[in-house]
């Protein structure tokens, strides 16, 4: 089904119906592991390690369970068995804690800890995933120690609580491939050396951290992370970026397989030409920043090699005429390029809706919502984009009907 919201000089309004597509990110668990309450594996034939359970013990000493989560982690003889415990996970061949799923997340149906997290996890040698997310940590600073915990490879501290710097000592998980600390309330004191090291990182999330003393350095550091796929730097306090400071250097080579780059909410004027060098690119989130100018004049910023694989995500736009004026007094762009997906929402965009559209046979999110489009809602809409299953155009001065077979 289709949702469509519409509205003509503010008095109409459809709404049929919401199909949510939710893209996320996974990462598979051990072939050797298991986890309790999941079914993976025979935790009955399993024993953990007495000093590994005692670590969890003391783990959990520093957690305020309120919703009785951890139930299961006693000391008695028939719950002694670590490997039976709910979050954890075990090696089924030597008994060793390899992984803690212990995320307040509400999506989950799971109910957040508060607290704080002991060092006692640094005698889980074994540890390779770590997610202490959406759980409250009353704005405590990310304890130094986890940077010991070598041989982590998924470490997710978002939405947490967080406060203060991120502690430097992160560098030394040089087998990290994912790292989320975004959501908190952290900040960069320094630089971002300490990221350099991660040369196995894979997806960064360090939205919501002040990087504002960083200025340009973000880019030259990020851009030499070989295995980097998915960075998301959003509501960062990201400074303008300048034409004369930005780093030279090779992006296509730089970056080799970035897939997803996510800058919104921050401040940049300027989106340098090179992006469109990144031959991998798939997705690039710009809104809510300072960008103006045309949108045909960006989409031949990013007519490098990148074009191949974002042609279908910005829907064959920059073949058509020049048909969008970015001089707003918003100065505000929502520019999603994904899934053949046109979202240009809350804008001072005027004038009839772009005949080039019609072209967009994969077209499945159409979200042009206040703006100042103003003229009949195009019959094309109903009779070449039969894939959409998102049409906004809320907010305008648009007349005529929606064609019903979209409701």
């Amino acid at each position: 089904m289709t949702m469509v919201t519409f509205s003509s000089g503010g008095s109409l309004k459809l709404v049929c119906a919401i199909l949510v597509i939710t893209l996320s990110v996974q990462y598979l668990r051990p072939a050797l592991g298991f986890i309790s309450g999941v079914g993976v594996g025979d935790a009955n034939n399993i024993r953990c390690l007495e000093g590994e359970r005692q670590a969890l013990l003391e783990f959990r000493k520093g957690l305020i369970d309120d919703y009785g989560r951890l139930s299961s982690w006693q000391s008695e003889d028939e719950n002694k068995n670590c490997c039976n415990w709910e979050g954890v996970v075990c090696s089924n061949q030597t008994g060793h804690v390899l992984e803690l799923h212990l995320s307040g997340s509400q999506d989950g149906g799971m109910k957040p800890f508060r607290g704080m997290i002991s060092p006692s996890l640094f005698e889980l040698p074994y540890l390779t995933f770590l997610d202490l997310s959406s759980n409250d940590f009353n704005q405590s600073h990310i304890p130094k120690f986890i940077g010991s915990l070598n041989n982590l490879k998924h470490l997710d501290l978002s939405w947490a609580n967080f406060s203060g710097p991120i502690p430097h000592q992160l560098e030394n998980l040089s087998h990290l491939q994912y790292l989320n600390l975004g959501r908190n309330d952290l900040k960069i004191i320094e630089n971002l050396k300490w990221l350099s090291h991660m040369s196995t990182i894979e997806y960064l999330d360090l939205s919501s951290t002040n990087l504002s003393v960083v200025a340009n350095d973000w880019l030259e550091v990020v851009s030499h992370l070989p295995n980097l796929k998915t960075l998301s730097l959003w509501l960062c306090d990201l400074p303008p970026l300048s034409l004369s400071s930005l780093p030279r250097f090779n992006y296509s080579k730089s970056f080799a397989p970035l897939e997803t780059l996510d800058l919104h909410h921050n401040q940049l004027v300027h989106i340098p030409k090179s992006f469109g060098d990144i031959c991998t690119l798939r997705e690039l989130y710009l809104s809510s920043n300072n960008l103006s100018g045309q949108l045909v004049e960006l989409m031949n910023d990013l007519s490098g090699c990148a074009k191949d694989s974002l042609e279908l995500r910005i829907c064959h736009l920059k073949r058509g005429p020049r048909f969008v004026n970015l001089s707003t007094n918003t100065n505000a762009m929502f520019l999603a390029i994904w899934a053949c997906s046109l979202s240009l929402n809350t804008n001072n965009f005027s004038g009839d809706l772009p005949s080039s559209l019609r072209n967009c046979r994969s077209m499945i999110v159409i979200d042009l919502g206040k703006n100042r489009f103003s003229g009949n809602v195009p019959s094309w809409i109903g009779e070449g984009l039969t894939r959409l299953i998102f049409l906004s155009l809320g907010q305008n001065k648009f007349y005529g009907s929606i064609p019903l077979h979209l409701c």
